[in-house]
């Protein structure tokens, strides 16, 4: 077998493959031998038949495709055995040049990742952005724990904005009453605007028990296309109304919701942990940029394989979500406003640029020497445990293949940004 290996364009790779008529012959032969059980023929044991009796038989061509399997495998092997550098990304595509008696010409056409240069990585300049907190921050966050700390009570008061009101209703459209327009005991917060147009303002300062025809039109662009631009009618009764009673910040509060005894440590304290998430949200956003800057500066045609393979895992991987939360994917690209074509060419320029990222971000890697050794897992693995608060010994019965891959991932990404870090300039 002669066979030559050239290299094009753009990582895809050309093999030759030349069988003269006595190697084809012997293919053929092989086929035969491991083929021939399958085949029955009048007059002979199963098995027992001539390959040319069979070959008069079933036709000529009865071993032909065995054989060529046969051929491309052990021509294919060897390629990758001789060749380290080349790493198939799909399977290779074959073309018959000639098939017959004198022999067989074949071409494999395999295609990797195409070479490329990574763009300029060190001596760069970058900006961490630095937030500053301020005593509306702080002011803000308090309010958000007196909410979560607040109460809701039944009050016989008019309603108000941000009352929480159970009511029941009923719609129509031009006297009609249409889906999906009526509900029993609906739990609606006024001033949420969860509910179309001005319909939570008109149940401002009803009482309990009060009815009320509320008037309102659906937006042009509503969901449900059949509503869109219509005016309904609301017919609604209000059941029970409740109000959200607020604790007051003060030293008693503190001291019974919170480590603290004093207002002002408290205060510094809240201060202090957005200082620390601020902080972290710049440094993360730091580290995308620099990440970003050197993919999109990197000249790379990404294969239509890989970015293909990548699409469907994002597509499967959607769908699988949706069914989980009972609704189709088809609807979902209906509600947000979009045609799945234009869903799926956001889809397709995802998966590109995620290839393309991990491409570039692994011959950075490659190329610098970056590794993970045995002691950075054990060491990430021992602070998980006391993060957790069960022994090593513990922790370790649940730690299977697949977390021990993502640790590793997670640690060389990290060796990655500090190399990045270290070797440009942040101000």
């Amino acid at each position: 077998m002669v066979l030559n290996v050239e290299k094009k364009e753009n990582g895809i790779y050309e093999a030759s493959i030349s069988l003269d008529s006595k190697e084809w012959q012997d293919s053929l032969n092989s086929a035969y031998e491991k083929n021939k059980g399958k085949f029955n023929i009048a007059g002979f044991r199963k098995g027992h038949a001539p390959r040319n009796i069979i070959e008069k038989n079933y036709g000529e061509g009865a071993f032909v495709n065995e054989a060529l399997d046969e051929v491309y495998y052990k021509a294919y092997t060897q390629i990758l055995r001789e060749h380290e550098e080349i790493k198939p990304i799909d399977a290779p595509k074959l073309e018959i040049k000639k098939l017959d008696n004198t022999g067989v010409d074949i071409v494999l056409t395999i295609s990797c990742v195409p070479d490329f240069t990574l763009a300029k990585y060190k001596g760069l300049t970058f900006e961490k952005n630095k937030t500053e907190i301020t005593d509306k921050d702080i002011e803000e966050e308090i309010n958000k724990e007196l909410l979560r700390a607040s109460r809701l009570v039944e009050t016989n008061k008019p309603v108000k904005n941000d009352d929480f009101v159970t009511l029941d209703f009923d719609g129509y459209i031009d006297g009609k009453q249409f889906d999906g327009g009526k509900a029993e005991n609906y739990q609606l917060k006024i001033g949420s605007k969860s509910f179309i147009d001005n319909f939570e303002d008109q149940l401002v300062g009803l009482n309990i028990g009060d009815k009320k025809d509320v008037v309102v039109t659906f937006p042009e662009d509503y969901h449900q296309k059949d509503l869109a631009g219509k005016k309904a009618t609301f017919k609604v009764e209000i059941k029970n109304i409740r109000e959200r009673v607020m604790p007051i910040l003060n030293e008693e509060f503190v001291s019974n919701s919170t480590e603290f005894d004093d207002v002002d440590k408290y205060k510094q304290s809240i201060r202090t942990r957005l200082e620390k998430e601020a902080d972290e949200r710049n440094e993360l956003e730091l580290d995308n940029d620099i990440l970003d800057k050197i993919i999109d500066d990197t000249d790379l045609t990404v294969p239509d394989v890989m970015v293909e393979e990548e699409f469907n895992r994002q597509m499967n991987g959607m769908n699988t979500q949706m069914q989980y939360q009972g609704i189709k994917l088809e609807d979902y690209v209906n509600y947000i406003g979009k045609t799945m074509d234009q869903f799926k060419e956001e889809v397709k320029n995802n998966s590109r640029r995620n290839v393309k990222g991990r491409l570039v971000l692994e011959k950075l890697i490659r190329d610098e020497h970056l590794d993970v050794i045995e002691k950075d897992i054990d060491q990430k693995i021992e602070e998980m445990a006391k993060n957790t608060g069960k022994s090593l010994e513990e922790f370790k019965k649940h730690v299977n293949n697949d977390m021990i891959n993502h640790i590793a991932n997670e640690i060389l990404m990290k060796k990655l940004v500090e190399f990045l870090k270290n070797n440009n300039e942040i101000k």
